[in-house]
């Protein structure tokens, strides 16, 4: 049960970091960064970090049947979702980009259950609309969405980075059961490295780093250690423990997490609707958590059932 609570309590941090990211994301494109040199920078400052972590501490050996999906992890996990995400962004809103990314959810339990790695059920598919429901809430209610015709680019191409890092949860949830969160990762950004920097590495030279203001540094420091590096590892830990669908229903506290960072900042008030909204996206994590819960248990008796050499069976034919 602990290791539970952490892995929830770490992929509610992931997610605030991530909430965080849109707007800290956005201050530095196209203002002070191209969205490739930004996808470069904060992939390639991450691949050194947790290499040299996982070098010095953990020193973990990858067995050579698994690089071909560590490959795949890096594909969508990383190098496609931040470099397609960034591309996004800088055509469309970062509320847009937040209620995209609300679809996050479903793509995932539609490809778990294409796999037969989960199953629909009523159960998921009610926790999954009561969470999307509270999502859009947050952010439709004050009005501000806007998905006029000029951000058409920008939200398709948000879209594709919500697909791909759906499908990176899927690939990634058995790579972390085999080996340490750091291991993974550390070579997750290392190949995304070595295969986006001969593409876009020559934007890093190309850009005028001496116009950067202290607030600009500070954001590209966020991005890379808190947005990057602490909320990745918390999503990979959150995986030894958690169902890929559960840790993707979190998404849905993205928009109710940036509303409130805007109250705090005094940039919008509170008020019940906020409040509702907040209320639904736990009650949908909560019913997506219950349900698999209700299964194991389901699970267990058919086998007790179904199984002569269960020993309470046994137990209770040689009483009769």
């Amino acid at each position: 049960m602990t290791g539970r609570i952490q892995a929830h309590a770490a992929i509610l941090t992931a997610n605030i970091l991530f909430a965080l990211n849109y707007s800290y994301s956005k201050s530095l494109i196209p203002g002070f960064l191209a969205p490739e040199t930004l996808c470069i920078a904060r992939i390639g400052c991450a691949a050194v970090i947790f290499w040299l972590v996982a070098v010095t501490l953990v020193r973990e050996r990858i067995r050579r049947r698994d690089l071909g999906w560590l490959a795949l992890a890096a594909l969508f996990g990383t190098g496609g979702n931040q470099y397609i995400f960034l591309q996004g962004l800088q055509y469309t809103s970062p509320v847009d980009a937040a209620i995209i990314s609300v679809i996050g959810p479903v793509l995932v339990l539609v490809i778990s259950a294409l796999l037969g790695r989960d199953r629909i059920t009523w159960l998921k598919s009610i926790g999954i609309a009561v969470g999307a429901g509270g999502a859009l809430l947050t952010i439709l209610y004050g009005g501000i969405a806007h998905f006029g015709s000029g951000h058409l680019t920008g939200n398709l191409l948000v879209f594709t980075a919500a697909l791909s890092y759906a499908c990176y949860l899927v690939v990634v949830k058995s790579l972390m059961m085999r080996y340490h969160p750091v291991t993974v990762t550390a070579w997750m950004f290392g190949l995304s490295t070595l295969l986006l920097f001969p593409f876009i590495g020559r934007s890093l030279f190309a850009t005028d780093w001496g116009v950067f203001t202290p607030a600009a540094w500070g954001s590209l420091a966020f991005v890379v250690l808190g947005a990057t590096v602490l909320s990745y590892l918390c999503v990979a830990g959150s995986l030894k423990k958690l169902k890929p669908t559960t840790v993707s229903i979190y998404t849905y506290l993205q928009p109710v997490i940036a509303s409130f960072v805007a109250i705090l900042r005094g940039q919008d008030k509170t008020d019940w609707v906020k409040i509702i909204a907040a209320l639904l996206v736990f009650a949908g994590v909560f019913i997506v958590t219950q349900s698999y819960r209700f299964e194991n248990k389901t699970e267990t008796v058919d086998n007790t059932v179904d199984n002569p050499t269960d020993p309470r069976k046994t137990c209770e034919q040689s009483r009769g």
